[in-house]
């Protein structure tokens, strides 16, 4: 199965538009967002953050490790404000 060649989603048999230009290169297309954002504004996919590229190229999908699930992500613990001591102080004379 072909990958698009801009979001890098997989494109299902039937679906999607293949460009082939002149030059004999062959892109491929998901969907009408992805074939205007490069050929007609010219757009790179490692810029634009929901592509594919740009979550390789940073190390990250969504603020999690890529291949983690929501059970594995690590959990922040909050601070927890421990409660003040009282000091007292030597009785006065």
């Amino acid at each position: 199965m072909p990958k698009c060649s801009f979001c890098g989603n997989q494109l299902a048999k039937g679906t999607g538009k293949m460009v082939v230009f002149n030059s004999g290169k062959i892109l491929y297309f998901c969907a009408n967002k992805c074939e205007k954002n490069m050929l007609k504004l010219g757009r790179k996919p490692l810029r634009v953050k929901w592509t594919e590229a740009y979550r390789k190229e940073k190390g990250s999908d969504g603020g999690k490790v890529v291949g983690e699930t929501a059970e594995e992500a690590p959990v922040m613990e909050a601070a927890v404000a421990e409660p003040k001591k009282e000091v007292k102080s030597a009785d006065k004379k």
